[in-house]
Parts: structure tokens; sequence; C-alpha cells
């Protein structure tokens, strides 16, 4: 997987959620992904398992792909289905972006743990 796809998907989420009312409530969610996603490119999180990155991968294709269910042309219908594949994405990982968030709120507060 290419840091230029990762960057385009990431750039597809956000327009998605931002112009889809119905996903305004996953903002927050699709923040931390797209957050998760830039520091697993760079090498800073390497906790990404290999059943998150297969579905992320997946999803990244479908999304990036020219190729789609619903052609983009399609008013309001177009982006149904990358708005599908992200709420589907979204609800798969949810698990994982709690993870990363521990990750970064002990990253960003350099806790230490001395049991």
């Amino acid at each position: 997987m290419k840091a230029a796809d990762i960057n385009k998907f990431i750039d597809i989420i956000k327009h998605v959620v931002n112009t889809t009312p119905q996903l305004l409530s996953c903002k927050e969610d699709a923040k931390a992904l797209c957050a998760m996603l830039k520091d697993w490119a760079r090498g800073e999180y390497k906790h990404i398992s290999k059943r998150t990155m297969a579905i992320t991968g997946a999803c990244i294709l479908y999304i990036v792909s020219p190729i789609d269910f619903i052609p983009a042309f399609i008013p309001v219908l177009g982006k149904t289905d990358d708005a599908a594949v992200i709420v589907f994405l979204l609800k798969t990982l949810k698990k994982e972006i709690g993870l990363y968030r521990i990750w970064v709120a002990t990253r960003e507060n350099d806790i230490i743990d001395v049991d």
C-alpha cells in the first residue's frame, strides 16, 4: 500500500464525512482513523493488526479505485457507496481506534508505568 493511496483515502474520508450529514456523528472516529493511518504510514504507530490492515487495505482499494458500485457522477447517490464503506470501516475498527486513542494519550503525556 502506497503512502499516496493512504493520503488519497484520508482526503476522501474527510470529504465524505464533512459533506454527508448522516456521517457527522462519526466525525471524531474518522479523524482518529485518519491520524492512525498517517502515524502507521510514518512508522510511528506499529500496533495495527494484520486483520485491521487487510480490512483497511480492501476499503482503500475500493474507495480509491475509479470503479464504483454506484458511479460518483450520479448526484447524491454517487457517494453513497463510499459512505457505506467508511461506516463499515469505522464500525469494524471501533476497538482498534480506541486503542490508538489510548496510545496517543499515553505518548503525548509521557506517562510511564513504574509498577
